[in-house]
């Protein structure tokens, strides 16, 4: 059984007021912000995994007792040097795996980059 930290945010807590946030559109939408360490903080939350159990839904790295540096520069504030981004891709399956996001908006985004192949 996994054990998570539980951090106090003021961050959307619930699925439903996740779906209102910017950074849960699609990166083509003009209200898209790219997500905030506490945006990921909160979507572990949501999702009830730790560090170690993002890490391996996501497929990054990860020790089994020292957790993963790489969820861990996610979550570290952006003022600190330490702090990564985390990859739109990442984030885009913690939305769809916590509900916040469908298959069908997936697709729906995937629709809009699609080509013509047939035109050319």
């Amino acid at each position: 059984m996994e054990t998570m930290k539980t951090y106090s945010s003021s961050q959307a807590l619930t699925v439903e007021a996740f779906k209102n946030r910017p950074s849960s559109l699609p990166s083509t939408d003009e209200n898209y912000v790219h997500p905030t360490s506490e945006d990921v903080k909160s979507i572990r939350n949501i999702l009830g995994l730790s560090q170690v159990g993002i890490a391996k839904l996501l497929g990054v790295t990860y020790n089994e007792k020292k957790g993963s540096n790489t969820v861990r520069k996610w979550e570290t504030l952006e003022t600190s040097k330490e702090h990564r981004k985390i990859s739109y891709a990442a984030w885009r399956l913690l939305l769809l795996a916590s509900g916040v996001i469908t298959e069908s908006d997936i697709r729906s985004e995937a629709d809009a980059y699609r080509v013509d192949i047939a035109a050319k």
